[in-house]
């Protein structure tokens, strides 16, 4: 079979939207073969099943999230400001891509050291933080925790949400448009958790 030019690509955009609206367990191969306008076999020459589909769509988009939630932290001069940027920057990626924590979960769990290869890539980023927090403590402007602990804390806050989504919705009664709401409003109260909890 000669590879149709183009094709692969409309299968990832295609995949990427089924993905979206059926989440992983819904989404079915001849959906995205249907969505992308081609057969099922062009579709399975290019990926074999749902699971590589899935980390085609997804493994550069955790890429892209693990640069830039590092980067930003790079380009702070404060902690403060950067745990300000750093949630932003989080929680703006993760709406572009919902789908994205679920895959992280399943990547930890089916291939942790491919993952922390993507991981490590944010070395300066850290780097950098630890140099903040280092910085704010000398100063005296936060209490006595491990940055570990605070930079767990963050990215709990800020991943809970999309990973407990189905249950949030159902408990609260909300539809995307109030998820995507209370995503927006946590770019401001989660920094403002986060801050006033470690001040001094």
């Amino acid at each position: 079979m000669v590879k149709e030019q183009g094709a692969e690509h409309r299968i990832l955009e295609a995949a990427r939207r089924v993905f979206i609206r059926k989440g992983m367990a819904g989404a079915r191969m001849q959906e995205v073969a249907d969505e992308a306008g081609i057969n099922k076999a062009l579709l399975h020459y290019y990926y074999r099943d749902k699971q590589r589909l899935f980390e085609g769509v997804f493994k550069g988009s955790a890429e892209r999230q693990f640069t830039c939630i590092w980067r930003v932290l790079e380009e702070c001069d404060d902690l403060f400001e950067g745990i300000e940027r750093f949630v932003a920057t989080y929680l703006d990626r993760m709406l572009e891509e919902p789908l994205l924590p679920q895959f992280l979960i399943s990547e930890l769990n089916r291939d942790p050291k491919h993952l922390l290869e993507f991981i490590d890539r944010g070395k300066a980023g850290r780097a950098h933080y630890q140099k903040l927090f280092e910085q704010a403590r000398e100063e005296g402007r936060i209490i006595d925790i491990d940055p570990r602990e605070l930079l767990v804390n963050i990215m709990a806050l800020c991943a809970h949400p999309f990973i407990a989504r189905p249950m949030l919705t159902h408990l609260h009664g909300m539809n995307d448009e109030a998820f995507r709401r209370m995503i927006l409003k946590r770019r401001r109260t989660v920094p403002d958790f986060i801050i006033r909890s470690i001040r001094a």
